[in-house]
């Protein structure tokens, strides 16, 4: 950039210097030529320019949350770190093309293209507001990442074009400033807004928000594990037995609450668990009445299931919804730092416990990855995703997941065959996405060869019991078993 196309501003020149500096941040914004775009440079100005930035960041934290908001001081830090990046990235920058004193003009330039970059993706997220639920969240993504990989590419150009002596100085000159801003925004924690919903801190208070980090809410934690294991009743002789584990490992929405509570409510009306079945469940509203979910929580449930199960006759079904990525199931509580259940984790505690007839249900994104490391002969283990796809449904006001809504609240209610209850659950699930504009999650399921056997004689007692004129054992269900689970000789693993 040559002197010519800086412009010291006084206050008699103020507001046609910002004018200028926007106009030549619009070329910037889109890449075009902006050396002779005649900025205004002085630091009243990038002061100015700032206060923009500030501003505008301000007006889409309110178009997102509301009038009904509040101003969150909070978040201000990380909203003007940007600022101080570009400052350090010009600087380098000016350093590289030995042209320091033009370090304020590149600041400049950049951020008079920052309202500019804001009010595009801006008018796109009003646009993509009509969209589909599904497309709405992809396009959410989308436009994040494409706001900060705009300001990142305007950084590298603006430099090159402004400053470098040549045109392989002016790439590398790109690489350090993108490199730079990128690293820093990427590393930034923006998600505290500028204006934010209110909090009712009383209410903050009622809901028991903080509960879990109380003193006595943490030395509660044994004793409500160990009430639960010891209400487990003993397993009635004689008969195959069926015992459920629910886990809801994120606390931050109610929906894998509900769930659990749902299904644990569901197996003891028409599978006859009733006193045979455990939930763990993170959740602000049940840190005083149920264990939290965590791997030691879990390991423990499952060895005292262990030590009561008939090995050859009885069937575990384990239960576990979150959030998820490709192995991992989320078990999150903050401000507790919990360990995420991996697949191999999983596996090892199965088979230290001893439990042999296994059926497993994993309600997460990328799900998928557990059944390799899960799959046995005498395993069925089921997922609402593929290990490369998200699943859906995990909002706070839900009652049901996707995947547990086709499953559990609509397939199970009318059919007593958990492989049949996923085949038809499949076309639900895809009829729902498709309406939402999800892409498919393509739920799996792998069947074990020796499974189907614990599963026909656990359906075939159940069925003996409601047809007995004496009613079904004490502690099981009124629900009748229909069809026995299909056994076939020499069956193929499914996946």
């Amino acid at each position: 950039m040559t002197e010519e196309v800086l412009e010291p501003t006084t206050s008699h020149s103020l507001w046609r210097g910002l004018s200028r500096n926007l106009r030549g941040g619009l070329r910037v914004a889109f890449f075009l030529d902006a050396r002779r775009a005649g900025f205004a440079v002085d630091w009243t100005q990038a002061v100015l320019l700032t206060l923009l930035w500030v501003l505008a960041t301000f007006a889409h934290d309110v178009a997102e949350t509301g009038l009904a908001g509040e101003l969150n001081l909070r978040a201000l830090p990380a909203t003007l770190s940007f600022v101080l990046v570009v400052i350090v990235a010009a600087w380098a920058m000016a350093a590289m093309a030995g042209r320091t004193a033009q370090t304020l003009a590149l600041v400049v330039a950049i951020l008079s293209a920052g309202p500019w970059i804001d009010l595009s993706i801006a008018v796109v997220e009003l646009l993509a507001a009509g969209a589909p639920r599904g497309r709405q969240a992809s396009l959410a993504w989308v436009t994040y990442y494409a706001h900060t990989g705009w300001l990142v590419a305007c950084v590298g150009v603006a430099g090159a074009r402004m400053l470098a002596p040549s045109a392989a100085r002016g790439v590398a000159m790109a690489a350090v400033g993108s490199v730079l801003v990128g690293f820093a925004v990427y590393g930034v924690d923006h998600s505290e807004r500028l204006w934010t919903e209110r909090i009712d801190t009383a209410a903050s208070a009622r809901a028991g928000y903080d509960a879990v980090a109380a003193e006595d809410a943490l030395y509660l934690q044994p004793r409500l594990l160990d009430r639960e294991l010891a209400a487990l009743l003993p397993r009635r002789e004689g008969r195959p037995n069926l015992y459920l584990v629910g886990v809801a490992g994120y606390a931050d929405q109610d929906v894998f609450m509900r769930e659990v509570g749902a299904v644990d409510t569901l197996f003891a009306e028409r599978f006859g668990t009733r006193g045979r079945s455990v939930r763990l469940v993170n959740n602000r509203a049940t840190v005083r009445e149920l264990p939290l979910a965590t791997r030691t929580s879990l390991a423990w449930t499952l060895e005292r299931l262990g030590g009561i199960m008939h090995r050859d006759e009885d069937v575990l079904f384990l239960f576990l919804t979150s959030h998820g990525t490709r192995n991992h199931l989320a078990l999150e509580f903050p401000p507790l730092r919990l360990a995420d259940l991996s697949a191999a984790e999983l596996r090892r505690m199965l088979d230290e416990s001893g439990i042999r007839n296994r059926v497993i249900v994993v309600s997460s994104c990328y799900s998928g990855g557990f059944i390799e490391a899960l799959r046995d002969d005498y395993t069925l283990v089921m997922t609402a995703s593929a290990g490369d796809r998200n699943s859906f449904g995990c909002s706070n006001e839900a009652d049901f997941t996707y995947f547990g809504k086709a499953y559990f609240d609509e397939a199970l209610r009318g059919t007593d065959s958990f492989t049949e209850a996923f085949d038809r659950a499949l076309p639900a699930i895809a009829a729902r996405e498709k309406k939402d504009d999800y892409p498919p999650s393509q739920p799996q399921r792998y069947m074990g060869r020796e499974i189907g056997v614990a599963l026909a004689a656990l359906r075939d007692a159940r069925a003996r019991e409601s047809s007995s004129p004496a009613g079904p054992a004490m502690g099981a269900s009124t629900g009748a078993f229909g069809q026995l689970e299909t056994v076939e000789k020499g069956l193929k693993p499914v996946k």
